[in-house]
């Protein structure tokens, strides 16, 4: 009898992981602040890791489409958790920089993730999740080069 005949195959395991991931984090942004999407807590995120940048470097930054991320710029605008200051460089463009306080959410945010991670890493050795990152990076590698 083969592995596959006595437990299920891998793509399982990697799809509940993503499933129970997804529903954790969910609930980590609900808990951090329920006026803010995932989308929006990763725009401000980047915003306050990177600092300030253009419209036109987030959607790259990001890989969405030009007018999903002009939505959330705008709703984060309306919240006022984000600015636009024109650039320096090109008086044509705007950079997209997050208030002060956006900061204390993003970490608190940040906090709550790294929470998470520990907890799911619990018990697995330092070198088996150095194992676990590099085939991680191979199967990421893999789905893009066939994209």
């Amino acid at each position: 009898m083969n592995q596959s005949e006595t437990s299920p195959p891998i793509w399982k395991h990697l799809f509940d992981l993503i499933f129970l991931v997804h529903i954790k984090m969910k609930e980590i942004v609900k808990d951090t602040d329920a006026g803010l999407s995932p989308m929006q807590i990763l725009i401000l995120r980047i915003l306050v890791d990177e600092g300030e940048m253009s419209q036109a470097m987030l959607v790259q930054r990001i890989g969405r489409d030009k007018s999903q991320v002009t939505r959330l710029v705008q709703e984060l605008e309306n919240k006022k958790l984000l600015i636009k200051v024109r650039s320096e460089q090109d008086r044509r463009s705007f950079m997209l920089k997050p208030i002060k306080d956006v900061q204390d959410k993003v970490l608190l945010f940040i906090r709550k993730e790294q929470e998470m991670v520990s907890e799911m890493l619990a018990g697995i050795t330092t070198k088996d999740i150095q194992k676990l990152e590099l085939l991680l990076l191979q199967m990421k590698n893999n789905l893009e080069k066939s994209s």
